[in-house]
């Protein structure tokens, strides 16, 4: 009974404190240190026990990196600073203020900053990732924040531009337009330098209507994006128009494509023009040509680790409710990984500037 009546005694002092108001909660005064000391513990020992069944995939890809700074510069820099750019004077202002990351990101694993990435800390401002479902989002930023140390000023703004370089090339717009803004943002990743990460895709020569129809998926949160979500929210319908049109008659880009396993290409032609007779797999030339419907997307010279990407949201029914969902769930899910990969190089490597081939008779 003791000691029921001393935690008793303790949780009534608690109470009694807190009814009182003497406790400071302005924002223009730092916690007692004593307070600061028992929250900072509590935050590392919550953070480490639930990330400890997370498992870190390979985050040295450079394409990876690339895609995490464009999202660090959007959604982290305003309140965290980075390299050569100090952090709003708003957020200066914040308690707890939220640390340069540069500092402090070598104290946490990669497993925990994944956590506090996507789930954020409450009552510090640090908000949730905006589609929790999306894991590979999340990796790309902590991919990045691994290398934010040792990221100079110049190299940060080449990372986290490195889409940028064609936004001065705007058609039907005019730079006096209201929609110009939003246009540089979105060429900022989109852009047809080949610079930035192969996990975004080349929109130039995409068609319209399926570039309005991904944007309407996003905002309404049929396709799940932490970064396109946010974005697409943000756009009314004419811009949208505008943005979509603009892309639409973006010539693509004459890059050449990586060169892909021997064989591969090959492998991935039979299954594009033939598809997998063994497994009920449809030649995806039959949606996807320069011909097909203008709802879906075109694939000749996209990237292959993006399509492979993609191949692995459908299968893993994070986009069930976009576009074309029942057969490209179906589709996916009987591609093997090995397969996916084939026609990933596959498309990768074809020209939009040439006729799509006839589809084989199979």
């Amino acid at each position: 009974m003791t000691c029921f009546g001393i935690a008793f005694s303790i949780l009534l002092a608690f109470l009694l404190f807190a009814a009182s108001g003497l406790y400071d909660v302005a924002a223009s005064r730092m916690h007692w240190r004593l307070t600061r000391e028992f929250l900072s513990f509590g935050l590392r020992r919550a953070v480490a026990t639930h990330s400890r069944d997370i498992s870190a995939p390979k985050l040295e890809d450079m394409n990876l990196i690339v895609l995490g700074a464009g999202h660090f510069e959007d959604g982290c820099a305003p309140c965290h600073g980075a390299p050569g750019r100090p952090r709003n004077p708003i957020a200066e202002r914040m308690l707890p203020n939220p640390p340069h990351l540069a500092a402090v990101v070598s104290s946490w694993s990669p497993e925990e900053l994944f956590w506090i990435v996507k789930n954020g800390l409450k009552y510090t401002g640090m908000p949730a990732w905006a589609a929790t479902s999306r894991d590979d989002d999340v990796w790309s930023v902590v991919a990045f924040l691994r290398k934010l140390p040792e990221t100079s000023p110049d190299r940060y703004r080449l990372l986290a531009t490195a889409g940028t370089g064609r936004s001065n090339q705007i058609i039907d717009l005019g730079a006096a337009s209201p929609e110009s803004d939003d246009l540089a943002n979105c060429t900022r990743c989109h852009g047809r330098s080949d610079l930035g990460s192969a996990l975004v895709p080349r929109l130039a020569g995409q068609p319209q209507s399926y570039l309005e129809q991904s944007f309407h998926d996003f905002t309404s949160g049929l396709r799940q994006s932490g970064v396109m979500q946010p974005i697409a929210a943000t756009l009314d319908a004419k811009t949208l128009r505008a943005i979509s049109a603009y892309f639409s008659k973006l010539e693509p880009s004459r890059a050449k494509a990586p060169m892909a396993e021997d064989g591969a290409i090959g492998r991935g032609r039979e299954i594009a023009t033939r598809g997998v007779a063994e497994t009920n797999v449809p030649a995806c030339r039959i949606c996807h040509s320069e011909t097909a419907s203008p709802n879906v997307p075109r694939l000749d010279g996209q990237y292959a680790l993006y399509i492979e990407e993609q191949l692995r949201l459908w299968r893993g029914g994070l986009r069930r409710q976009s576009g074309n969902a029942t057969a490209m769930r179906i589709i996916a899910s009987r591609l093997s990984e090995a397969q996916a990969k084939d026609v990933a190089a596959y498309f990768e490597n074809m020209t939009r500037f040439q006729p799509s081939p006839p589809l084989a008779k199979r």
